[in-house]
């Protein structure tokens, strides 16, 4: 197969995945609540659970308009199959998420608000620890079986089992609550007043990265640790191959034949692993988000389950699964472009 229809053909099989994938969440949170609570899928049904959150602001003159609006954007008092679907598929599409039913904003305006937030943050914590994991598993994969390898492997499944925000927590207690209480300083900052994305002054900037230090240092601690053990595996596994015990034999040294030899043949799962990692930049971690005060979207997405803000709910999961496909795709892509068996059904 050429490269290119086999990427159209990925394009095509990746476009069905997300569009199977919006029409079950349709399915499940907007469809089958309504025939268990005695509703029709057929007709115009006041059981819709997003009817009933617009209209639970009905008596409110600040949404006055929107809930007219809301109600004709999505159809919502059509019945459910076909009409609301096609209307739910058109928004998608469109990207027409409407307005908030908590805030009276777009929806579109509040997730363009938070993304600063959320990039500051997941871009390191998601990307810095894949490099460190890297260079940590090369180093471990040359002194395998040594003790430094066993402590380094130790702690990073020790690091990895332990989860971010009690990582955090810890940070805060010691690093922050302890100081303050008894020498009344701060190393890091508690988390009370996040800063601002509209300063660009120095000082701005600073109290930016003294408050996203231990959030920093937290999320490289703990993701590390599956970044480097999941790298090292890859390494020894190859070390086991015939091509490596060849070029031991031409006496060329471990550290030639890992980074000459083996590194080349790593990619196509390591090119794997970071497409279902990127799409995290942008969902987050809402535990995170919750304990540091920060205000991401993986935040406001909690809050718009809390407030059955469907709108909100409707965006975050569309973009997410938007992200995931694309990641998947250009990952088929990079994947075939470095590898050609995987274009002849050889991977």
């Amino acid at each position: 197969m050429s490269l290119s229809r086999y990427i159209i053909t990925r394009s095509i099989v990746m476009f069905l995945v997300f569009l199977v994938s919006i029409i079950f969440f349709f399915i499940f949170v907007r469809a089958l609540p309504v025939p268990l609570s005695g509703g029709s899928l057929f007709l115009p049904s006041q059981t819709d659970p997003f009817l009933m959150s617009v209209l639970r602001n009905q008596d409110d003159p600040r949404f006055t308009g929107l809930v007219e609006f809301t109600i004709r954007t999505f159809g919502l008092d059509r019945p459910l199959i076909p009409d609301q679907l096609l209307l739910f598929l058109k928004n998608v599409f469109t990207f027409d998420f409407g307005y908030s039913l908590y805030s009276n904003r777009k929806v579109s305006d509040e997730i363009l608000a938070r993304l600063p937030y959320t990039l500051a943050l997941y871009v390191f914590a998601t990307i810095v620890p894949i490099v460190f994991g890297y260079y940590v598993s090369l180093y471990l994969a040359k002194t395998r079986g040594k003790a430094l390898d066993t402590l380094l492997t130790l702690s990073g499944i020790a690091a990895f089992v332990m989860p971010p925000w009690i990582m955090l927590l810890l940070i805060y207690i010691v690093f922050a609550y302890i100081p303050k209480t008894t020498f009344g300083v701060y190393i890091v900052p508690l988390p009370v007043r996040p800063p601002s994305p509209s300063e660009l002054s120095l000082s701005n900037i600073a109290y930016w990265l003294w408050y996203l230090t231990p959030l920093y240092v937290a999320s490289l601690i703990s993701f590390f640790g599956s970044w480097a053990y999941f790298f090292r595996q890859l390494v020894i596994a190859e070390m086991g191959n015939e091509y490596v015990t060849t070029a031991r034999a031409k006496g060329l040294s471990d550290e030639t034949i890992i980074f000459r030899e083996i590194t080349p043949n790593l990619k196509p799962p390591i090119v794997t692993r970071l497409a279902y990692a990127m799409p995290g930049i942008f969902g987050g971690s809402i535990a995170i988000e919750i304990l540091s005060s920060w205000p991401g979207i993986a935040y406001y997405a909690y809050q718009a389950f809390q407030n059955y803000d469907y709108p909100v709910i409707l965006a975050f999961f569309v973009v997410s699964a938007m992200l995931v496909v694309i990641s998947l795709y250009l990952a088929d892509v990079i994947i075939a472009i470095i590898d050609p068996r995987v274009r002849i059904g050889e991977r």
